[in-house]
């Protein structure tokens, strides 16, 4: 089936929050230690409002995925600075997928369409961050040339996660 990106608009929030949800829950449940963290994390991401207001930030850019239905999103940031470093560039914030519809290569072609928008907006670099426990991601954007740059962790009241930084030279 042919995947079709189009970037969201401000229409499409409640969309966002719905696929956002639906597809973080069913990916990265399983990772969390307590549900009520998840949702409050969940509720920061993906609450109507707070959707709304990135939607309409000019910095911001989301995506839709779409074959027959919507299945998949992104979200890009122009300008963002790596924490504690001087590297500045895109960065991929989000590149989510329904998990029945992984492994059918939209995700390279979302990150292609990523790369290209990054380029054409005068970025030098591009980079994301991604749950070193999320071994299937890490090797995805290994593949596709990103490097890792650093680690950080992502904590809440009950644990502690290892975020990878990963870029790539545009």
């Amino acid at each position: 089936m042919t995947l079709h990106l189009r970037q969201a608009n401000l229409a499409d929030a409640r969309l966002l929050s719905e696929l956002g949800d639906n597809i973080y829950r069913a990916h990265f449940t399983h990772l969390w230690n307590s549900e009520l963290e998840m949702n409050h994390y969940l509720a920061g991401e993906y609450f109507l409002p707070v959707l709304e207001q990135s939607l309409q930030d000019h910095s911001v850019c989301w995506y839709v995925a779409e074959t027959d239905r919507p299945m998949g999103f992104a979200k890009v940031t122009d300008e963002s600075t790596i924490p504690d470093t001087d590297i500045s560039g895109s960065l991929l914030n989000k590149l989510y997928f329904d998990a029945a519809e992984t492994g059918k290569g939209y995700g390279q072609l979302m990150f292609e369409t990523i790369k290209a928008r990054a380029r054409n907006t005068g970025a030098k670099f591009l980079w994301l961050e991604v749950l070193e426990q999320n071994e299937r991601a890490c090797h995805f954007y290994n593949k596709l040339g990103m490097e890792h740059i650093k680690s950080t962790l992502f904590t809440t009241a009950s644990q502690q996660s290892v975020i990878r930084i990963m870029g790539l030279s545009l």
